[in-house]
């Protein structure tokens, strides 16, 4: 039944309804700081005109022990359950098989509204297919990861370390059947070749060392917390001091962008970089105005953590989005 519903969704005849079909798709991701800021974010989305949601990642966190890792999940589902809209459940760099999975199934049973996008990786709607693709290439903390390799199928695996869910980018050979028609939904967005506005930027310090890499923001932070209000150059020579080079490149995936353009991908919503939080643009990564319908959008919905969620609006096979600021909505 569940296949079903995903493949046909809601077939609506088009006599009887008008030229225009809407949808409006509320976007969650990237919430690390505090679960309790989703119910805020639904009841605004809600107020938006949002129709149904989907959760694009990073809703899973590490919090000390598993049961504190699967109450932080708990906080997040209940809410979006409560909210009685359709809602896609889709993991992305920070969420653990272990902390993710029992509590998406025991919401799965209490709310028939959640949808795992492992079990509907692919919804069509009048005009309109939605993808979802989980993991992320790049996983802090978390066991779902995204590749490429064809040899791996998806699938869930036990390794030495524990539990991981590989997810192999090559499935959307599959599931994407009209590229013109398709919507990506992936916490990791592919690569771009402009530091300037585009979505998969990420600032971060780079471990001479051994080419980790912690947040940009985190180190500065780090080393103000310890210096004190010390200039912006003085911060990256205490950082050098330390083994740490800062950076500002494009993180998205180069694998992807070069299977979005196998399939004829030009839409699709991302998070992840959280400097990156409210750009929009094509695929030459010229800016796309807000509420402005077009056939070709790169949108990065933002993180939660600051108040950043958003619209994502399909009409006709076109999409616009509507970038939302809770901080905003609270004050009024």
């Amino acid at each position: 039944m569940v296949l079903f519903w995903c493949v046909l969704s809601i077939t609506t005849s088009y006599y009887n309804q008008p030229s225009t079909i809407k949808m409006k798709y509320g976007i969650i991701s990237d919430v690390h700081r505090d679960p309790r800021i989703v119910s805020v974010a639904v009841d605004i989305l809600k107020r938006g005109g949002a129709e149904k949601l989907i959760l694009n990642g990073d809703i899973g966190e590490r919090q000390g022990s598993l049961p504190a890792s699967q109450d932080y999940v708990a906080v997040i589902l209940d809410a979006v359950g409560k909210s009685g809209l359709e809602s896609y459940v889709v993991r992305g760099s920070h969420e653990t098989v272990g902390a993710f999975e029992p509590v998406l199934d025991y919401f799965k049973g209490k709310y028939p509204s959640l949808v795992d996008t492992f079990d509907c990786p692919k919804v069509e709607e009048n005009g309109h297919h939605l993808v979802f693709l989980n993991g992320s290439d790049f996983v802090c903390g978390g066991e779902y990861h995204l590749g490429s390799n064809e040899e791996i199928p998806s699938g869930l695996y036990h390794i030495n370390a524990g539990l991981l869910r590989y997810v192999n980018m090559n499935d959307l050979k599959r599931h994407v059947t009209d590229g013109e028609k398709t919507i990506i939904v992936c916490h990791v967005p592919r690569k771009f070749d402009s530091i300037d506005g585009a979505v998969d930027v990420a600032y971060f310090a780079e471990s001479i060392a051994d080419g980790s890499v912690i947040p940009g923001i985190v180190v500065e932070e780090m080393i103000r917390k310890q210096h004190g209000d010390v200039s912006d150059e003085e911060v990256k020579r205490i950082a050098a001091v330390n083994g740490l080079i800062f950076k500002e490149e494009n993180r998205g995936n180069a694998e992807l962008r070069d299977l979005y353009a196998e399939l004829g991908i030009t839409k699709a919503v991302s998070g992840h970089f959280h400097e990156s939080g409210h750009r929009a643009h094509d695929g030459a990564v010229n800016p796309v105005p807000q509420e402005t319908f077009v056939g070709e959008l790169y949108w990065n919905s933002g993180q939660l953590d600051v108040g950043q969620t958003g619209i994502l609006t399909v009409r006709d096979g076109k999409v616009s989005y509507q970038n939302l600021l809770l901080q905003q909505y609270l004050r009024g």
